[in-house]
């Protein structure tokens, strides 16, 4: 699996769960919206096999960790990073590095 963080770039306006849906759909997906909590809302793609896991600030969106599953993740990537760019928000892949440096600060 592959995860890229999506985060507003820094004159980006807030951003809205029904924004990024709406724009994902005009690019091709079928989204479903799932609130989990007050703070946390998932959307899902199922035709390029991904989720978003969305940090909410009331209505609006502080991130989302999408998490790409297909065993070709490059046309989720391209779409979300389609999306992201319209959006004025930078996507920032995960780096599994990151995980061995927290650990080593035990």
């Amino acid at each position: 699996m592959i995860e890229l963080l999506a985060v507003p770039g820094w004159q980006t306006p807030p951003t809205t769960l029904e924004v990024w849906s709406s724009h994902l759909q005009t690019a091709g997906c079928l989204i479903s919206v799932t609130r989990e909590s007050t703070g946390v809302s998932w959307i899902e793609c199922t035709r390029y096999r991904f989720r978003g896991y969305a940090v909410m600030n009331g209505n609006d969106v502080e991130a989302v960790n999408f998490e790409l599953s297909a065993l070709d993740p490059l046309p989720a990537t391209r779409l979300i990073e389609s999306v992201a760019q319209e959006l004025g928000w930078e996507l920032h892949p995960d780096d599994p590095d990151d995980e061995a440096e927290d650990d080593d600060d035990d």
